[in-house]
């Protein structure tokens, strides 16, 4: 992980950094100027989505202001109105909040708002695309049967559900007319319906995914794309809690693995290290069956969520 933009600074330049701020800071709003806030975060797909209501808060906090965003992932943020700058590295903030990392106890959301001085908001990520067309829509499997996207990849192996369980999932949902397309990057496919496996771009999953039907999905960065698309989601969950990291949001269906110890990472945090089981579980999503997931999917597709 790149350093941040006071990390490359020793302590006692980074102090003085910090005092010139401030008083840049007071002087632009003594004479009525607009501030330059600089919102780092460079960090994994889904956590920079978290991130997206956070820079309309800032805007709305310290206005007037412009918002300038350093991240991995800038496609995000295209036509974003809260975004003024992104990965501009010409900027001198007045002010500068990094939201890089969080307590793994706390809601995500309001972890950024407190780092941001901001009220948690209420509004949930969004991508604000004035065009979602993309090629990459010409390769979605024909017919009239609902689409459903499939994304078996995540970051932490415990956070997998075993492969043989998608298959047979996939199988039962094919069975039912459904149309599929598997999305990922440098994941095992499944082998069914279109794979765009490590074909497309962060935008063009997005696009992929508002096309959508559904996601049925693990924890991971496509399950916050696809809300932030607009897409409902089935997201099965292992070692992480879903309520840390998405909350109030009606498209968001889990499944969890029933197990007493569920959600580990985030509650017990007996989990010392990224996705290595202290239980040493084989297969921690391995309570969950196939049948209980095609069930499901075919239920929220049917109903329209």
């Amino acid at each position: 992980m790149a350093p941040s933009f006071e990390e490359q600074l020793n302590p006692v330049s980074r102090r003085a950094r910090r005092v010139a701020r401030a008083v840049r800071r007071m002087s632009a709003r003594a004479l009525g100027r607009p501030i330059d806030i600089l919102v780092e975060i460079r960090w994994r797909l889904g956590d920079e989505i978290m991130a997206l209501p956070v820079y309309e808060a800032i805007h709305e906090r310290y206005a007037p202001c412009r918002v300038h965003v350093w991240c991995n992932y800038p496609e995000i943020l295209e036509d974003n109105p809260h975004a003024d700058s992104v990965n501009a590295q010409d900027v001198h903030p007045h002010r500068y909040i990094l939201l890089r990392g969080a307590r793994r106890d706390a809601s995500r959301i309001e972890e950024y708002a407190l780092r941001a001085g901001v009220p948690a908001p209420s509004a949930r990520p969004k991508l604000y695309y004035q065009d979602w067309n993309s090629p990459i829509l010409d390769r979605l499997p024909p017919g009239d049967g609902p689409l459903i996207a499939i994304a078996s990849g995540t970051s932490w192996p415990a956070k997998r559900w075993p492969l043989k369980y998608w298959r047979r999932a996939c199988g039962e949902l094919l069975d039912q007319g459904v149309r599929m397309v598997e999305l990922g990057q440098g994941d095992e496919t499944i082998g069914v319906g279109a794979n765009l496996v490590g074909e497309t771009t962060v935008r063009e999953a997005a696009a992929v995914l508002r096309a959508a039907n559904l996601l049925v999905c693990s924890d991971s960065g496509l399950m916050h794309l696809a809300l932030a698309a607009g897409a409902p989601v089935l997201a099965l969950f292992g070692p992480t809690d879903p309520s840390i990291l998405i909350r109030g949001e009606d498209r968001f269906n889990v499944i969890t693995n029933g197990r007493d110890c569920q959600g580990c990472w985030n509650v017990s945090q007996r989990m010392v290290t990224e996705g290595v089981c202290p239980l040493l579980v084989p297969e921690c999503l391995g309570t969950i069956a196939s049948h209980s997931v095609a069930a499901r999917a075919l239920e929220l597709v049917r109903d329209g969520r």
